[in-house]
């Protein structure tokens, strides 16, 4: 019994501190986690179609469709079954695929969440925060990327 009133007291101590948990969605814009995994977005003009994204994804959600001189015809990729891991993200070389903030996708059924490359591209930034720029990496050590000149012997 004394835990039971324990409990109730701190509850109504945080009920009653005046402090707002709630967020008011749509009319304000929730904070989210600066690691947060939301929506994807794909850069047709970074992809050097590597296939690694398709490799490493566990469960498959995506889709690489090449033809016969390797080139990328489909890029496909389905929201619904994505487990957010950034697999993907980490693996590719060159960023073409990134994970943004952006939770709010919404689908009658679930063949609308699976997204072609258009689709992925036209994904908008969760309040224009670009992952790219946000994280700025050390690219002095890149090959053409540093001072002085490159020697390839």
């Amino acid at each position: 019994m004394i835990g039971l009133l324990k409990s109730m007291a701190v509850t109504m101590k945080h009920a009653l501190d005046g402090k707002k948990f709630t967020v008011k969605y749509p009319e304000e814009e929730p904070e989210v986690s600066p690691r947060f995994r939301g929506v994807h977005k794909y850069s047709q003009e970074r992809c050097i179609w590597c296939r690694q994204c398709e490799n490493v994804c566990p469960n498959d959600t995506i889709q690489i469709v090449m033809d016969d001189q390797r080139n990328g015809e489909q890029y496909n990729l389905h929201i619904g079954q994505c487990i957010y891991c950034r697999l993907c993200e980490e693996v590719c070389p060159t960023d073409a695929i990134l994970l943004t903030q952006n939770f709010e996708f919404t689908a009658d059924g679930k063949h609308e969440f699976a997204y072609n490359k258009e689709q992925l591209k036209n994904v908008p930034w969760y309040k224009e925060i670009d992952p790219l720029e946000a994280r700025e990496p050390d690219r002095s050590a890149w090959v053409g990327e540093g001072d002085g000149e490159i020697d390839y012997q």
